[in-house]
């Protein structure tokens, strides 16, 4: 009977351990919402500006927010798309992101409608593409 008591401590406290270690292990899930540097740096030498980084790793972020595969959903309004924010002041329309060096991004944040408009004010009904500098 003792030596089963301590097979069972012995085991009770093993099988905590072993879950723990796979705990640590596991990768973080990405946000589809954060380009982060170690992304950015993995293909930066094959890019010139911060356009080609968006398209090439988030292109959703690009595209008009608000639309359906059935036509347009604004009843004939263009579709509204994201405006860029460079470190906290805004920079224009998408195509500015085309005057950014790809040298000089940290990282590419996209928020929604909702969150832009909170935080700019009216006008981001397509969002905002937050891009830090270094």
């Amino acid at each position: 009977m003792r030596w089963f008591l301590s097979l069972v401590l012995l085991v009770g406290f093993a099988v905590p351990v072993v879950g723990q270690d796979s705990v640590k292990t596991k990768k973080r899930k990405r946000d589809p919402n954060v380009i982060t540097l170690e992304e950015i740096d993995a293909i930066r030498s094959e890019l010139s500006n911060a356009y080609e980084i968006v398209s090439r790793l988030r292109p959703q972020y690009l595209r008009g927010r608000g639309s359906n595969s059935f036509g347009n959903a604004r009843g004939g309004k263009a579709v509204p798309l994201a405006k860029i924010v460079v470190d906290g002041s805004p920079y224009g329309e998408v195509t500015s992101l085309n005057q950014i060096s790809a040298m000089m991004v940290r990282e590419i944040r996209y928020l929604g409608s909702g969150d832009a408009s909170i935080k700019y004010g009216t006008g981001y009904d397509g969002g905002a593409i937050l891009v830090s500098t270094r």
